[in-house]
């Protein structure tokens, strides 16, 4: 069963640990909505021992009430400081934590001139940790961004045909997944074709498609403000030894991470899995970036599956698996699947094969 938003914000209290008189002012709008379910653009919330508040303005009121029925809601105008002083002192509460990462160096210099006599330091990440675990709630609704994906992914293949651009594809990925149901694009769209392909964040363009290339897309869309992340890469064409073998070593490099992915491994072991298997097959050093993220509320948000990560991973987290090789003016491969980590495995969330597609 899913925690509901109080309890949500009561396991915060209780791995905060805050002291008496002590409060956590929480800037980043994904933690907010996660503990409250507000989806507004302008927030702050304010928690303590006692309770919480939830600081919006005027344009939200009506949004608040009802996405936040069971939340002390404060709306105000003009600067937050001031009304975060407001609770502060109603409540008695002398220190505070805030998310540094989170809030301008300017905030922050404000926030201080304006609470008089209030230690303030800075939040460990504990929402991150909260948050990578995923409830059946947040699994359903990652699973139906990412069915919408796919389906998008199966019919936007029908439309690759010589002449077409990078733009025009990328497009109609953005419009079909909305006629779908999405509430818009996860990120910005990757269309890649062959050369551009080698770029790992290409941005599409007006390369149009030819006879012969390689075509990669990299997309995904948002469904009741959750995250679906899926790459496939594709010949239109002929296909030359090189890029065959490249295939599949990437492909080896996923399929091999599927099958040992289980949470408590480390993001850096997990990562390590594929990039050795890439090294094997001689492609290692084709690998530019990490195997993969943590995908929620945020296209990218803990965990990091990179050798910078020697944390455990956490059971029922949903990660990307997307290896890659790209070989600069040549083309760039990338495939991407989503998973769920448990104790003893890891449960694949695409439905799509990983096979090799010709068109």
């Amino acid at each position: 069963m899913s925690a509901t938003y109080p309890e949500r914000c009561n396991q915060l209290r209780d791995r905060l640990e805050l002291g008496n008189g002590e409060g956590l002012v929480i800037s980043h709008l994904p933690d907010i909505r996660w503990l409250t379910g507000f989806s507004g653009s302008s927030g702050l919330l304010v928690l303590w021992t006692g309770g919480e508040t939830l600081i919006t303005d005027g344009r939200y009121t009506a949004q608040v009430a009802h996405e936040s029925p069971d939340v002390d809601v404060h709306i105000g105008s003009g600067l937050p400081g001031s009304h975060i002083w407001q609770i502060l002192q109603v409540n008695e509460l002398s220190g505070v934590r805030l998310q540094a990462d989170h809030a301008t160096w300017s905030q922050i210099l404000s926030w201080k001139d304006t609470w008089s006599g209030v230690t303030i330091r800075k939040a460990h990440d504990e929402l991150a940790y909260l948050r990578a675990s995923k409830s059946p709630t947040e699994l359903e609704l990652i699973r139906r961004a990412l069915a919408i994906t796919e389906a998008t992914f199966e019919d936007v293949l029908a439309r690759l045909e010589e002449g077409i651009s990078e733009n025009d594809i990328a497009a109609e990925i953005e419009y079909r997944q909305r006629t779908m149901g999405a509430s818009g694009a996860a990120f910005d769209t990757i269309v890649a074709f062959s050369e551009n392909a080698s770029l790992p964040h290409a941005r599409p363009g007006e390369r149009t498609l030819r006879r012969g290339d390689v075509v990669l897309l990299d997309f995904g869309c948002v469904v009741e403000g959750y995250h679906s992340d899926m790459t496939r890469t594709v010949s239109f064409g002929g296909t030359g030894k090189e890029f065959l073998e490249a295939y599949e070593a990437v492909r080896s490099a996923l399929l091999r991470s599927q099958e040992l992915a289980h949470a408590g491994l480390t993001g850096e072991k997990l990562d390590g899995i594929a990039r050795d298997e890439l090294t094997r097959r001689g492609y290692g050093s084709a690998f530019s970036h990490s195997l993969g993220h943590g995908v929620g509320l945020e296209i990218h948000e803990s965990p990091s599956v990179s050798r910078r990560n020697q944390q455990s991973l956490v059971e029922e987290c949903i990660i990307t698996l997307e290896p890659g090789v790209y070989l600069p003016g040549q083309f760039g491969i990338r495939i991407e699947n989503m998973v769920q980590l448990h104790a003893g495995g890891c449960t694949i969330l695409n439905t799509l094969g990983t096979e090799l597609i010709r068109l």
